[in-house]
């Protein structure tokens, strides 16, 4: 006879958080290979936050449906924040591995590409003042610094989407 053992919330964050993590990296080698990893475009980013918006929902559902119907705005947060904070992990390496070995210019193109639409959205820009901003923007692009943020803003996110995901999806005994 098998016995159906009950699955932790951690179970769940594991779970989904390795299936976003992996889906995080595949999307940000799609990008790489199609060389728009440099353009901090709006839409990738809204794009890659629409996937892990969904897999969010997934996570909750199938931890609610798990629970006999049962969850709680405590536990729906701390679920996406800890699927958040996992796939934050994935996309660290990721970053890691791109700007030491897969494209170690990519610090140098992206600021470039961030002179350029300074440049362009304010031409009248005194170079003083584009000096000034560059190389405040290259004192934060550091490695440590850009996986710092990354995991912050990933675990900011992680709260608010669970949050409002956890008042809708939100089910009491």
């Amino acid at each position: 006879m098998l016995t159906k053992t009950k699955k932790s919330i951690r179970d769940f964050i594991l779970h989904y958080g390795n299936i976003l993590g992996m889906i995080s990296i595949v999307f940000a080698l799609m990008i790489f290979f199609l060389d728009l990893h440099y353009a901090q475009e709006n839409s990738v980013s809204l794009v890659s936050y629409l996937i892990s918006v969904v897999v969010l929902i997934i996570a909750l559902l199938d931890y609610r449906k798990t629970n006999n119907g049962v969850l709680s705005l405590g536990d729906s947060i701390k679920m996406g924040m800890g699927v958040f904070l996992i796939s934050a992990i994935y996309a660290s390496i990721y970053t890691f591995i791109l700007i030491n070995f897969l494209d170690p210019e990519t610090l140098v193109k992206s600021l470039e590409i961030t002179e350029i639409k300074i440049l362009e959205q304010n031409p009248e820009i005194s170079e003083d003042q584009l000096n000034q901003i560059l190389s405040f923007q290259e004192k934060f692009s550091t490695p440590f610094i850009i996986v710092t943020v990354l995991i912050v803003f990933s675990l900011i996110s992680g709260f608010f989407s669970s949050l409002i995901l956890g008042l809708i999806f939100k089910k009491s005994r």
